[in-house]
C-alpha cells in the first residue's frame, strides 16, 4: 500500500546549519523536530532526508563522517521511538577537490534524482506527500518531482501539524 513520505533536506532543517556540519557536537536539533517526527510516523509517513553534502567534494570532511553521523543521530532517534526511512546525499561538486566526486550529477538538489531514486524504491504516495527545504534548490527539486514545498519555519512540529492539516 502507498504511503505519504516527508522528503526532508538536512542542514537548516533537522538541524541548524552552521556549515558543514559532520560531527555530533555541532548537529543540533532545531524547534520541535523531535516531536514533529514523531507525528509523521504516527500518521504513517514515510521519513526521507535528501541532502546536499559537498563538504565531501570539497575535502572538509570525509563519506565515513558523514555516515558515522548519521549512525549516531539514528541511535539518538531510536531512543525516542523514531527513525529515517531512508537518508540520500549527495556528495558531488563539479568543481570540488576531491576528484572522486568532482562531477555533475543529478542527485545533487536542484536536481532530483535522489526524489526519483526513492520513489521507485519505496512505495510513495506523491499527492499526499510533501518536501520541507531552506533553500531555493530544495525548492526547484520539490517543484521538478511534483511535491508540495514549502521552506522551513522557526518550530518543525509547529509546521507539521499545519501542513497534515491542509
Amino acid at each position: 500500500m502507498k504511503k505519504p513520505a516527508a522528503f526532508l533536506d538536512r542542514d537548516g532543517v533537522i538541524n541548524y546549519d552552521y556549515g558543514y556540519v559532520y560531527k555530533l557536537k555541532n548537529f543540533k536539533f532545531r524547534p520541535g523536530v523531535i516531536r514533529g517526527l514523531q507525528l509523521l510516523k504516527k500518521k504513517g509517513f514515510y521519513i526521507f532526508i535528501v541532502t546536499n553534502q559537498s563538504g565531501i567534494a570539497r575535502g572538509i570532511f570525509k563519506e565515513k563522517d558523514f555516515l558515522k553521523l548519521h549512525d549516531q543521530i539514528n541511535q539518538k532517534l531510536k531512543r525516542k521511538k523514531i527513525s529515517f526511512d531512508e537518508i540520500k546525499f549527495s556528495p558531488f561538486l563539479p568543481n570540488g577537490k576531491i576528484k572522486k566526486y568532482r562531477k555533475t550529477s543529478k542527485t545533487r538538489k536542484p536536481g532530483n534524482l535522489m526524489i526519483m531514486q526513492l520513489k521507485k524504491k519505496w512505495d510513495v504516495n506523491l499527492k499526499k506527500s510533501f518536501m520541507i527545504g531552506d533553500k531555493e534548490s530544495d525548492k526547484i527539486c520539490a517543484k521538478k518531482s511534483n511535491l508540495y514545498f514549502e521552506y522551513a519555519t522557526k518550530n518543525f512540529y509547529t509546521q507539521i501539524k499545519k501542513i497534515l492539516k491542509s
